[in-house]
């Protein structure tokens, strides 16, 4: 045991993976000894939420208050800027590893229930890395209470072409509509990517554009796929996710970018962006692909 719990090395084919079991969190993915992921000693704390799972949601709830089955609820405060309950329950939480092979590791968790979220969900994870892919990531969440639940999860992958500048690299992605947010980081109203500088349809250089935004996804089978390009490499991020959240870190050097696949945009438990409801028994799943191919 260490400051991330315990880590898991996985490989198959040109990929190698580094899994800990605090916030399920991915510390490390590698393509052909790329960096793909941004790295992090699996035994410290990360910077953020490197790497780690998101539930019973992602992104903030402002002033952590919120509404379900007409009844009000109050989260502790996480975000001291924006003043918001930020990235769920279980991102600092010990994950238990229930099976592991060479190449895959499932883990699994339960929610704790506290008075601002008194329900019961189990979470489950499963990694497996499929040469010719890359690392697949299925997370699932089950309702084992007898009340309906507001559920919604995401994860907190940062991508990366071994840490070059991604002011240098090209973005590509098929988004053509984004919330605008609030000063507090907290959707207003959905507009044309257009309207934010931030279409990326044709593959362009990123250069010194800043965004901490939530695309939407244009049909809920569509699998849509996130590319950061170099001359060398070609690193994605593929889901089916209805949402996907996009953030340049500053704090990382700019060396990387976060991706992230949501069920629900940030405070959809007031605004019901994506919002699940879970009722007794039901299942979730969230399932998203990093992998990188070379250039020709």
């Amino acid at each position: 045991m260490h400051l991330s719990g315990k880590t898991v090395l996985l490989q198959a084919g040109d990929y190698t993976a580094t899994i800990v079991t605090i916030g399920g969190a991915i510390a490390s993915l590698k393509y052909l000894g790329h960096d793909i992921v941004m790295p992090w000693k699996p035994e410290s704390v990360p910077e953020g939420y490197q790497g780690k799972i998101l539930a019973p949601w992602p992104n903030r709830i402002p002033d952590g208050i919120y509404t379900f089955a007409n009844k009000e609820y109050s989260l502790p405060i996480n975000d001291k800027e924006t003043q918001c309950a930020s990235h769920g329950l279980v991102a600092w939480q010990e994950w238990s590893i229930k099976s592991m092979s060479a190449s895959g590791v499932e883990l699994q968790c339960f929610i704790p229930p506290q008075p601002g979220y008194p329900f019961l969900i189990s979470l489950q994870a499963n990694y497996e890395l499929i040469e010719g892919m890359g690392l697949k990531i299925d997370i699932t969440a089950q309702n084992v209470g007898k009340e309906d639940a507001p559920y919604g999860i995401g994860m907190h992958p940062y991508i990366t072409i071994d840490g070059q500048l991604i002011d240098e690299c090209v973005l590509s992605m098929p988004f053509t509509r984004a919330f605008a947010l609030s000063e507090r980081k907290i959707p207003t109203e959905v507009v044309s990517v257009d309207d934010l500088g931030f279409n990326f349809q044709k593959p362009r250089a990123m250069g010194p554009v800043e965004i901490d935004h939530c695309f939407i996804s244009e049909g809920a089978a569509r699998m849509n796929t996130v590319m950061l390009e170099n001359k060398d490499l070609k690193v994605y991020c593929k889901s089916n996710a209805p949402f996907m959240q996009l953030y340049t870190p500053d704090k990382l050097g700019r060396k990387c970018l976060a991706v992230e696949p949501m069920t629900c945009a940030a405070n959809a438990f007031n605004n019901g962006y994506g919002l699940i409801t879970l009722k007794e028994h039901q299942h979730s799943t969230l399932t998203y692909i990093i992998g990188a191919v070379k250039q020709v």
